[in-house]
This record gives structure tokens, C-alpha cells and sequence, in this order.
């Protein structure tokens, strides 16, 4: 039997020729929170203060720009003076779920999907305020989310108004209270730990805009930055290369890449901070990488990268991805990871792979200078070999002042010293260790260098010198 044909125009109600595919805000919100953690809900908020001050201050220091967190049992507050969100902005985008079309592009901004607001207040509770203030124009919105929820309307109406109006510079700013906070949340707030792992990862998360100047305290408590170094010297030289995706065109994404050793003589720091750190517009995505990911285990093009192990736990690989589009970035939505499918990753991909090679080989190399001093019994800075020589000589230096080659580049040879005495020669033999042992015990010998010293002065004074 035939169906039969509806007719197109027919769009009545309930008894009619459509089905209602509306989505209920309860799961919408839900799904939202699902995903993310409370700690990274939290920076996205801070995240909102760092491109207001890109807004008003462009590449330039952040001084007198401050974000204040307090946190408590009862309540979340978050606020600061980087220039507010105005009336217009607030209607028509701020509060949207996603991001709107035509609404305004912060360059070099981190705030681009359109959902860490919300996502972030819907995580925290369900009372929310937003007050905000620009030079011209001022608004408060409060509303109960659960209340909100019931409702059919996708909107919120707000509390107070001021528009054509001047407001003074230290007026200016934004602050984001939520109370009646869900119970894991309050839960969460009240543990001895949770203050110090959220000033931890503020610190680590938010390096750029911190160094830059500005200044982020959570219940008081100042947020320092975390200093990026590599270690270099004349005879050793981190890697160095920079992209740009695509090579000509509007809004490139432009990669800078380092590559070398770092060292802080905490082995659990250490293998922490090991593999690569990757920053999209200044934001960190992807902290001590060792995994496919950055090309860990990998092999690309006959470039092969074996997997993560102890002894690389001194590499260190920084990855900074920049345009002024946000949404080229190869981040996913909860910037706690990258999008491994985006083109503009896979290119630098290949690039980071051959960048950590070299630095991989020396530490190879590295390790086996370490294991024949052992195996050998020698001890002592002196008997340091020139792998771990070149290593100890080095010291930190910070990204920006750090000289670089565009392979990381290694010296072992020693520079030439301005001649003090005789000329030196250097004696090296094997004989059986139980009798080298039994040597260096007669001798008092703390080490095989002063086996061999100790031994040719006893034959020297012996037989040569009068």
C-alpha cells in the first residue's frame, strides 16, 4: 500500500506533521559539565580575565591588571579589572551556548568555543551573579539555575541596567559570584589540598599572562609563574625551529618549538616535567607529554621515536601554537588536550619527532657513559665522562634569552685551556679488577684515577728520579 504524502505547508502543532526535537535544558546542562573537571572549570573562568586583559592591552605587560579568586564552603567569586564585558556583548553573545556568529574576535584570545562561562557556573552551583563594568556601560544578571531550568525560554533578563553612561577606570572589571554550591563542589573547596593543586595548576596553566604581569591571588594568596628554561652553554645548544601554517594566507598559525635538556635534580620533578609542553595562544593544553601524542613510540616517515623511559627523563620539549584566530588552534573544548586529527598539529608533529631525535641519542648516550663508570667502580666529580661533563657544565637560561641552534647541537670536546705547566699525557690501561681492588685498598685510593696517579709516582720516584 502506498504511503501517503503529507502535505508540505501542513506545520501544526502537536497534532500535526512535526516532530519537536527542542533540547531540554537539564540535559544540555549536564552534558556541559560532564566532561571537565572542577579545577579546569575554574581556570576557563580565569581564562575569560586573561583575554580581557588581551583586549585592552594587546601583546603588551599586564601590569596593575589583577584576577581575584575566593573560594569557600558557601561561595565562589571570581573578579577582576580587565576591562569588563559590555551591555551589548552581554545581549547578544556572552551568555549564548557556543559561539555566535559575528560575535566580536579577541585576537590571540583563549576563550573560543563559546561554553566556559556557563559550563564553568553550571560545574560550581545553582545561584549565579555576573556584574560588569565597562567605560560606558554597566549590568548585573542573577538567576537561579534549577528555576531557570524548568523553564522553556533560552534567555535571561537583567537585574540591573546602565547604558550611555561614564564609568571610571577603577570601576571597570567584571566579578562572578555562585552560591548555593553543589555539594561535591563545597566538598572539594573544603580539603586541605584542593588550594594548594589549584594555585598549582593556575601557576602551570597560566604562565604567560602571569610572567606578562598580571596579577592572580586566590583567597588571598599570590600566583606566581613557573619560569620556562633549558639548560645551554658554549658546548651545548637547545633546538630551535619555527613554523607557520600555511605558509602564506590570512590567519597562520605560527608554531615556535624548543627542544633540549633540563635538569632540576628531583628525579620525581624531573620525570614529571619530561616530554613536550604545549601552549595555544599562551594557555597550556598538554603539560610533560610522553605518550603518541607528541610522537612518543611513534614512527613518521622513516623518523622513528622509540617510546618514554626513565633515562629521557631530562628532555624537555616546548611547543607554542599562535594565531589570532583561536578556532585554527588544534585544542579541544576543555583545553585539558590536543585534537591529534587537525592538520596544523600533524605538521608540527613530524618536526617536534625530528627535534627530540638528536636530544633522544645523547641521552642514549648518556646513560651508557653512566653505566661503564659504575660498572668500572669510578666515583667522584673527577671522574665524570665528557657526556655527563657537558651536562653539569651547563646552566639554566630562560626561553626567551636562550642561545639556539636548529638542531640541538653538543660539544665534548673540551676548549683548549692557556698552557700552565708541563705538557699533560694522558695513560689508560685494563688489568683484572680483584687486583686493581687489591691495589686501590693498599693505596687508600677513593678513587681508579688515583689508582693509576698513586701507582706510576710510587714506579716514577722508584726508578726514575734521582
Amino acid at each position: 500500500m502506498a504511503s501517503k504524502k503529507l502535505p508540505l505547508s501542513d506545520t501544526s502543532g502537536a497534532n500535526g506533521k512535526t516532530v519537536d526535537a527542542t533540547p531540554t535544558k537539564d540535559l544540555f546542562i549536564k552534558m556541559l559539565t560532564r566532561d571537565i573537571a572542577l579545577i579546569p572549570s575554574i581556570i576557563d573562568l580565569v581564562d575569560n580575565c586573561c583575554d580581557g586583559a588581551r583586549r585592552i592591552r594587546g601583546d603588551r605587560d599586564y601590569n596593575d591588571l589583577w584576577a581575584r579568586l575566593d573560594i569557600s564552603q558557601q561561595q565562589f567569586r571570581l573578579s577582576d579589572n580587565c576591562g569588563g564585558i559590555s551591555v551589548d556583548t552581554a545581549r547578544k553573545y556572552a551568555f549564548r551556548f557556543g559561539r555566535a556568529k559575528g560575535a566580536p574576535l579577541i585576537k590571540h584570545s583563549v576563550g573560543e568555543f563559546g561554553v566556559g562561562m556557563k559550563r564553568a557556573i553550571f560545574k560550581l552551583g545553582n545561584y549565579f551573579r555576573v556584574e560588569s563594568t565597562t567605560s560606558t556601560s554597566r549590568f548585573v544578571i542573577e538567576h537561579n539555575i534549577t528555576e531557570w531550568a524548568k523553564t522553556p525560554v533560552w534567555e535571561y533578563r537583567f537585574k540591573e541596567l546602565q547604558e550611555n553612561q561614564k564609568f571610571p577606570s577603577d570601576q571597570r572589571g567584571t566579578t562572578i559570584t555562585v552560591e548555593d554550591l553543589h555539594t561535591d563542589v563545597s566538598n572539594s573547596f573544603a580539603l586541605d589540598h584542593f588550594q594548594p593543586s589549584l594555585i598549582k595548576e593556575l601557576r602551570v596553566k597560566l604562565q604567560d599572562p602571569i610572567s606578562k604581569g598580571l596579577s592572580v591571588t586566590l583567597n588571598g594568596i599570590p600566583v606566581d609563574a613557573d619560569h620556562l628554561t633549558l639548560l645551554q652553554s658554549t658546548r651545548l645548544l637547545p633546538a630551535y625551529k619555527q613554523l607557520r601554517i600555511p605558509e602564506s594566507g590570512p590567519k597562520p598559525v605560527r608554531v615556535r618549538m624548543y627542544c633540549g635538556l633540563a635538569v632540576s635534580g628531583d628525579r620525581r620533578a624531573d620525570r614529571a616535567a619530561a616530554g613536550w609542553h604545549i601552549f595555544c595562544n599562551g594557555r597550556l593544553v598538554l603539560e610533560g607529554d610522553k605518550t603518541s601524542v607528541t610522537g612518543w613510540g611513534e614512527e613518521v616517515d622513516e623518523i622513528s621515536v622509540p617510546g618514554f623511559h626513565g633515562q629521557y627523563n631530562s628532555l624537555r620539549g616546548y611547543a607554542f601554537f599562535d594565531c589570532d584566530d583561536p578556532g585554527r588552534l588544534p585544542w579541544n573544548t576543555t583545553k585539558t588536550g590536543i585534537n591529534t586529527d587537525s592538520a596544523v598539529y600533524r605538521g608540527a608533529k613530524l618536526e617536534m619527532m625530528k627535534l627530540m631525535l638528536p636530544v633522544k641519542n645523547f641521552l642514549d648516550q648518556l646513560k651508557k657513559e653512566k653505566e661503564q663508570k659504575a660498572k668500572e667502580g669510578r666515583t667522584g666529580e673527577e671522574e665524570k665522562g665528557p657526556y655527563e661533563q657537558v651536562v653539569t657544565n651547563a646552566k639554566q637560561a630562560s626561553l626567551p634569552t636562550i642561545r639556539t641552534k636548529p638542531v640541538f647541537t653538543v660539544n665534548l670536546a673540551r676548549p683548549s685551556a692557556p698552557s700552565r705547566g708541563p705538557i699533560m699525557q694522558r695513560i689508560q690501561y685494563d688489568k683484572p679488577l680483584s687486583e686493581v681492588q687489591e691495589v686501590r685498598t693498599k693505596l687508600k685510593a677513593t678513587s681508579w684515577k688515583q689508582v693509576g696517579e698513586k701507582t706510576f709516582e710510587y714506579f716514577y720516584n722508584a726508578e726514575v728520579a734521582e
